[in-house]
């Protein structure tokens, strides 16, 4: 017996001594997309068990690049603008024209709305409408036609703003200030920012939660919403008893850190506003939040408001990938995630991915090129294995000591 067999047998050994568990490999085949291009898989309760170990491959077992669906793919982009003209109109009304410089691999509509800082000088008090219109594929501009136009103003007192948010349908606008009251100021520039606000993003579910008597806290009183398991929260619809004008509601989520429970005051986002004004025919409800996974949820209501119902939009994890058209595609669960190389995350994701319907994920069935996970050196070892380990080692050392002996003969 040779060293080099020696070191063969003990890494053998080693080796048996290892253990992977296999028996919880599953994987679900993926409803084939029709065209090329971005899929979206969202995910059930059952495939999100375990979400470190969730991998997407093709038919041959290739792990493919996926990015989780995150609102913060859809983060304010400021966009770049070109061919700025600045000057008046025909009846004199301050006017300017730009173009809009697209991100890489951005087109129109990448977000829902463009949100315009205007950079305007004049002297105050002065109110001026907005007027947008958008040049058409024949090269003319048409006008955006709203129910109620947008506004300018600078009142003084601190009463101005500057900003208005219009749908981003186009890629070249014209804004054009007509005075209303006061003289129109000059527009000396403008800032140009997309964005998409998380409430229009469609839910996935929506919940009416358990409702249970106001209680008493040190931040004052609070309903309490329970919901029968913890889900991925990013809205609250509230809907108050009538006649009441704007009022700011506030929310918090009760999570687990450990052993001990947390409350956590949300922020809403656009602020928390919400009404009901028959009388007007107008009435909010939405209060739109960073997505937040919790069971329990603590409402607080401004004085002498009385809820009249409440429901929460649940958005499920969902997995984005790029996909072949009819090409078969399984996501993976159970074991160990198999990596793919690269990073999905430099690339723009496309407007598409948010129009268009998710895959669906078909019957569990068993894994055959999943990754098992390995155990713990506790669980790697059955009682009679050390027995033997121990007999194998003795018979080795015995013919090490044959070896030396015969070597000092």
């Amino acid at each position: 017996m040779n060293k080099s067999l020696f070191a063969g047998i003990t890494a053998l050994l080693m080796l048996s001594c290892a253990s992977e568990d296999r028996s919880d490999l599953r994987r679900r085949p993926l409803e084939p997309t029709v065209q090329n291009g971005w899929a979206r898989v969202r995910l059930d309760g059952e495939a999100q068990r375990d979400m470190r170990g969730l991998w997407i491959s093709d038919a041959d077992g290739n792990s493919i690049p996926y990015l989780m669906e995150r609102e913060g793919l859809w983060a304010p982009q400021v966009l770049e603008t070109t061919q700025y003209l600045a000057g008046k109109d025909a009846s004199g009304n301050p006017t300017a024209e730009f173009a809009l410089v697209f991100p890489k691999g951005w087109q129109v509509r990448e977000r829902e709305q463009l949100r315009l800082d205007l950079d305007l000088e004049g002297k105050s008090p002065w109110v001026a409408r907005v007027d947008i219109s958008r040049r058409t594929a024949n090269g003319g501009f048409l006008t955006l036609e709203r129910d109620s136009p947008f506004f300018v103003y600078d009142l003084s007192n601190d009463r101005h703003t500057s900003q208005i948010t219009l749908p981003w349908d186009a890629e070249r606008y014209r804004v054009t200030l007509v005075s209303t009251q006061g003289k129109a100021p000059i527009l000396r520039g403008l800032r140009v920012t997309a964005s998409t606000w998380p409430e229009q993003l469609e839910a996935d579910e929506v919940v009416e939660p358990r409702v249970t008597s106001q209680a008493y806290k040190s931040s004052g009183e609070f309903l309490k919403l329970s919901l029968p398991n913890a889900e991925r929260v990013v809205a609250a619809d509230v809907l108050l008893k009538a006649p009441v004008a704007p009022v700011y509601v506030t929310l918090e989520a009760e999570e687990k850190n450990g052993t001990e429970l947390q409350q956590s005051r949300l922020t809403p986002l656009g602020g928390g506003t919400v009404w009901n004004l028959p009388a007007l025919q107008t009435r909010a409800t939405r209060v739109a939040l960073s997505p937040t996974i919790t069971d329990e949820m603590h409402l607080q209501l401004p004085e002498n408001t009385t809820l009249e119902s409440v429901k929460l939009l649940i958005r499920h994890e969902a997995m984005l990938f790029p996909a072949e058209a009819s090409k078969p595609y399984y996501l993976h669960f159970g074991g160990r995630a198999k990596r793919a190389a690269g990073n999905l995350g430099v690339l723009p994701p496309s407007r598409a991915v948010y129009g268009r319907n998710p895959l669906k994920l078909m019957p569990i069935e068993a894994d055959p090129q999943g990754l098992g996970i390995i155990l713990d050196k506790g669980d790697q070892t059955r009682p009679w294995l050390a027995w033997v380990v121990g007999l194998i080692v003795l018979i080795l050392g015995f013919a090490a000591f044959r070896l030396l002996r015969n070597s000092d003969g």
